[in-house]
């Protein structure tokens, strides 16, 4: 075997003998180039965020449940109070839910005489920190009891901590000690609106406001 017969060592093969068929020699891109190339892979991931997000809101749409079927919790031994959450009392307020939840209230937490647990007065809305209160008391119990997201700890919870702190507030801070026996008695801040009353008497001021105006255009003037 003489010398021609031994195989070029990798070493002394040059690069084009290196480079198999097929393959091209990748030319180095300016600056100018890979900005674009940036843009475009940017303007791609802007595409696919928004059809993500499309994406799962269609899949929270499908997956969430309606209000008029809560998943009464196993736990939950009454029907719960009306809500405007529910399908059939769409267009209410959460005041709506609020005043049934009072109803509620009134009919499973009063308790033994002599102890905080008494029923909510009648005048509850005349009494603004009762009516704030009222409403976090209101969608706390909800989300304890109501939906996927309740469990009986917070359930619990609910009965332990901020059922007999209401209690507690309401009998010492929010209501005269009359208004649960001889009817509403003044104390404290005075009554105030509601917002969701304000925007109905501002709705009606501007219908009022309307109609005058098409009254003075439809009514024909003096001789």
């Amino acid at each position: 075997m003489n010398d021609d017969d031994i195989a070029a060592r990798p070493d002394d093969v040059g690069d084009d003998e290196r480079r198999t068929d097929g393959e091209e020699e990748l030319e180095p891109r300016s600056l100018d180039e890979l900005n674009e190339v940036v843009a475009g892979l940017e303007t791609v991931a802007e595409v696919l965020g928004r059809q993500i997000e499309q994406v799962s809101k269609k899949l929270a749409e499908l997956t969430e449940e309606p209000e008029s079927d809560p998943r009464l919790a196993r736990w939950l031994m009454f029907l719960p109070p009306d809500a405007a959450e529910d399908t059939e009392h769409r267009g209410e307020t959460s005041l709506f839910t609020v005043a049934h939840f009072v109803q509620y209230y009134n009919e499973t937490y009063v308790g033994n005489p002599g102890t905080r647990a008494v029923a909510i007065p009648d005048c509850w809305l005349e009494h603004p920190g009762l009516v704030a209160e009222l409403a976090t008391l209101t969608y706390t119990w909800r989300e304890a009891h109501l939906g996927k997201q309740a469990t009986a700890r917070d359930a619990q919870y609910w009965h332990d901590h901020w059922r007999p702190g209401f209690a507690e507030r309401m009998a010492t801070e929010w209501v005269h000690q009359r208004c649960r026996s001889d009817g509403h008695k003044t104390a404290g801040a005075p009554a105030r609106p509601d917002r969701f009353t304000l925007e109905h008497r501002q709705r009606q001021a501007r219908a009022a406001d309307a109609a005058g105006v098409d009254d003075r255009q439809t009514t024909p003037s003096g001789p």
